[in-house]
């Protein structure tokens, strides 16, 4: 039997999601099923209705451990993510969005538990996630929630500016991946319209991104980035292009295949 990888007991193992199913929910509005898009080699988008989930790494007695921590991810950063962050604006644009008021602890502890259970989830969709030693660190701290948040992990907000024209080329969530801010590893994960920048390391962050970030700001600041000129926008249009231009390219084979009417002789 299994063993769970918070208790490390065996115990009967259930489907656990990683990034809370909400997230993906939104994302199918318009009708259509999220597409999955991934950075893995031969990889293509997938439609997933209700998100990507592993069942292998959590027993039945702890998987409610992390609804606390789920629970206000997804009031914060999705259903009442407009009521609770504010605009500043510059110069007549949208700077920054921020609030007043939000648990940075429980928001920090809700991103914490994504970190970790994506670092130890044996899905591709995770395959870029692997914390090494802050694993066990940051194992404990889920165990013991009352304790400060380890000064390993941190983190930084942005939220996409989306022009209506655009928002039907929102229905993709893309995997998360690991990147490096002035030698400081961290990792990218997608949220809705909002991207996390989670610190997983014994440096900090440099200015300016310490400063705005959860464990040291003293309120929540969104950076606003623009979707349609990012690099994640780029990068998912791509993978998408890729993956129909691959599937049309099967289709045509297929229909060969199927027109060629076997001679006598020739093996059926």
């Amino acid at each position: 039997m299994p063993l769970c990888r918070l208790c490390g007991n065996a115990g009967k193992i259930v489907k656990a999601h990683i990034i809370p199913e909400a997230f993906f929910r939104v994302l199918r509005e318009g009708g259509a099923a999220p597409l999955i898009v991934t950075g893995t080699p031969n990889q293509f988008p997938k439609r997933s209705p209700i998100g990507v989930y592993d069942e292998g790494i959590l027993c039945d007695a702890c998987e409610p451990k992390f609804d606390r921590f789920d629970h206000y991810g997804v009031e914060t950063l999705l259903i009442r993510l407009d009521e609770l962050f504010q605009p500043i604006s510059h110069q007549g644009e949208i700077a920054a969005y921020q609030a007043i008021g939000v648990d940075q602890k429980l928001l920090m502890q809700f991103l914490l538990a994504t970190l970790w259970r994506a670092s130890i989830s044996t899905h591709s969709f995770y395959r870029r996630v692997s914390l090494g030693p802050l694993e066990e660190v940051a194992r404990r701290a889920i165990l013991d929630p009352e304790e400060p948040v380890p000064e390993a992990f941190n983190a930084v907000l942005s939220r996409w500016i989306i022009k209506e024209q655009h928002q039907k080329s929102v229905n993709g969530l893309m995997d998360p991946l690991r990147e490096r801010w002035d030698g400081v590893n961290a990792y990218r994960f997608y949220f809705g319209n909002v991207v996390a920048y989670i610190k997983a390391d014994r440096q900090d962050f440099a200015e300016p991104l310490r400063h705005l970030s959860l464990q040291n700001g003293q309120n929540v600041t969104m950076v606003t980035r623009s979707f349609v000129m990012s690099s994640d926008f780029a990068a998912m249009v791509h993978t998408a292009k890729r993956s129909h231009d691959n599937l049309t390219r099967a289709r045509a084979a297929r229909v060969t295949l199927d027109s060629k009417v076997p001679s006598d002789g020739e093996a059926r």
